[in-house]
């Protein structure tokens, strides 16, 4: 921001002070009408020109608040992305991220900042300006706006401090509530909300969040009308006293009528401008929990091994075979809980082994596939990548090796192409080979733009939807393409029925030959081609072996597979049964 604005303010302020004084002295000294009019126009001019340059700079001074708002704005998005899965999902950093978001982006954030440093520059000059002219009748009626200013400043900074502690309360509570606000935007949720009558319980949570984020802005609130209510006491105090003065030397002849009107005009722009510079002021004193939140967030580490790190070519130097991992003892506990989700254990998959793990809902399965992929650390044991702990490898080059598919898949806003290889400028050798593997060729064969389809119909009208087994495909053709080390398979799937699950899981074995591949699945039957399959229960391994051998064992497998098997022969024979009801109702029509 120049200089410009502050300048041009305190010329056209001043230009007003001084037109009732020439009027006042033009009537008391009897002077040509001509030469008055000639005087008010020119400072009129003065006044309007300097209004003008005073607008101009500060429209220029929002558009570069504006401007600080998209410098943090990718920074921001970046960071999100980049730090490790662990961190990515704490609530301390979920809350650092959110007051973040709230400084760049809401009304009272980065960009209130800049345009109050500058009306505070603006209000800065006219104080020295104006104080210096007072200082000339009286050396006391600066001192005074001093000493005014010094009370007023303590009272601000009580307010203050109650603010900054109250800042991470609301920020917690405001997170809640976008939560909340964005979770009832979503379709999937609208579903549940309406056939559920949830709406009211919602709006219960809602209601209840937002009092009690009420009634801590409240608290804080009122410590600022405490303040701003001693303010004024001391500014009618100040100007009270000026302004008798004024009165007191007028009355006595020490001053003109005419200077009264002008030195009577500076005490009132003195006084405007020391309590606006107050008000700008106020919002710096907030400033400092916007910086504070900023720069917590930014600080944050974004890996766990911020040290020396292992490359992933000394951990994987072939790229023709798969990777070897070994978990030695190895335990998980989320933050914040107190019962293990993993309990000990050890495990070794070779390299180029296809490894099942199966096991019921909540046995630690989708948890032990996050510590496989380095989201989480074991909070006991170690994980062992070739023979290297995973811990000590760079994060991001170890994702170079991973192929995962979960079950609550992304698929992204834009091309086909780019969902598949994540770049616009693929190899085309590659994406063919993988097109053709996965049989996603044949879907885009249907399309008119073919790969340059666009996906997601929320973000571009004319986007492309697939069925449930074409996005299976698709995200298939994207494990392809990267053709990666390890692949592994947490339940992407489950939305499909029992054959087409199988269909798929047999499709990605037989493309995955020379590569470790983890398949996880609470469907026993899709798993039967794996060299090994792994029983997990409440977290530890229960079983192990092949299907034959498990079965044979007769244990806790064998009991599961049969059950599941029985559930899918009876449901076969159901949708028969309704099958052959409904043509021969058809014939009894016909």
């Amino acid at each position: 921001m120049s200089l410009l604005w502050p300048i041009a303010a305190l010329i056209g302020n001043y230009a007003g002070n001084l037109l009732p004084s020439v009027i006042v002295e033009g009537l008391t000294q009897e002077w040509q009408l001509k030469e008055l009019l000639l005087r008010i126009v020119i400072l009129f001019l003065i006044m309007w020109l300097a209004n003008v340059a005073s607008g101009v700079e500060e429209r220029r001074g929002y558009f570069d608040a504006y401007t600080y708002r998209l410098h943090y704005s990718r920074p921001y998005v970046r960071k999100k992305m980049r730090v490790d899965y662990d961190i990515l999902e704490s609530e301390s950093f979920q809350n650092n991220a959110h007051a973040a978001h709230m400084a760049i982006y809401s009304g009272r954030g980065i960009n209130t900042i800049v345009q109050s440093v500058s009306s505070l520059l603006s209000c800065l000059f006219p104080v020295l300006f104006y104080g210096v002219l007072l200082a000339r009748v009286q050396w006391w009626i600066p001192l005074l706006a001093i000493l005014s200013c010094v009370f007023s400043m303590q009272l601000l900074s009580l307010a203050t401090k109650k603010q900054g502690k109250s800042y991470p309360v609301q920020e917690a509570y405001s997170r809640k509530l976008s939560y909340l606000e964005e979770s009832t935007m979503e379709p999937a949720a609208g579903k549940d909300i309406r056939l559920y009558h949830m709406s009211g319980w919602l709006m219960k949570k809602y209601r209840d969040n937002l009092d009690e984020m009420n009634r801590e802005y409240v608290r804080v609130h009122n410590w600022y009308i405490l303040t701003g209510t001693g303010d004024y006491l001391i500014d009618l105090l100040r100007n009270g006293l000026i302004y008798g003065y004024l009165l007191y030397a007028a009355s006595c002849g020490k001053m003109t009528l005419a200077e009264f009107v002008l030195y009577f005009g500076f005490v009132t722009s003195f006084g405007q401008y020391f309590s606006l510079g107050l008000n700008k002021a106020l919002s710096l004193g907030a400033a400092a929990n916007v910086i504070g939140s900023l720069r917590k967030f930014f600080d944050t580490p974004e890996h766990r091994n911020e040290g020396e790190t292992l490359s992933a070519e000394k951990a994987a130097p072939s790229s023709d075979t798969g990777l070897t991992i070994e978990l030695k003892n190895v335990s998980f506990t989320y933050p914040g809980q107190e019962t293990p989700v993993l309990f000990h254990i050890n495990l070794t998959v070779q390299a180029g082994e296809k490894l099942a793990l199966i096991g019921l809902n909540g046995a630690g399965k989708t948890t032990l596939v996050k510590l496989l992929c380095g989201f989480y650390q074991p909070t006991e044991g170690e994980i062992l990548v070739n023979g290297l702990p995973l811990e000590k490898i760079e994060r991001r080059q170890y994702y170079s090796l991973l192929s995962v598919l979960f079950q609550d898949y992304t698929i992204l806003p834009g091309t086909v192409e780019e969902n598949i290889t994540s770049t616009k400028h693929p190899e085309k050798a590659q994406m063919e080979r993988a097109l053709e593997k996965s049989d996603f060729g044949a879907v885009l064969s249907k399309l008119s733009q073919k790969e340059k389809s666009l996906l997601v119909k929320e973000v571009y009208d004319d986007a492309v939807d697939f069925s449930g087994g074409e996005k299976q495909r698709l995200l298939l053709a994207r494990a392809l393409y990267k053709d990666a080390r390890l692949l592994i398979l947490d339940e992407p799937t489950a939305a499909l029925d029992p054959i087409a699950e199988n269909e798929i899981y047999l499709k990605y074995g037989e493309l995955g030959e020379g590569k470790t591949s983890i398949f996880i699945s609470h469907r026993l039957s899709s798993t039967r081609f794996c060299d090994r399959i792994i029983l997990l229960e409440n977290g530890q391994i229960a079983e192990e072996g092949t299907h034959e051998s498990l079965m044979e064992a007769g244990g806790k497998y064998a009991e599961l597979f049969e059950m599941q098997s029985r559930y899918y022969r009876e449901q076969a024979r159901e949708e028969e049964r309704r099958r052959i009801m409904g043509d021969e109702a058809d014939e009894r029509r016909y």
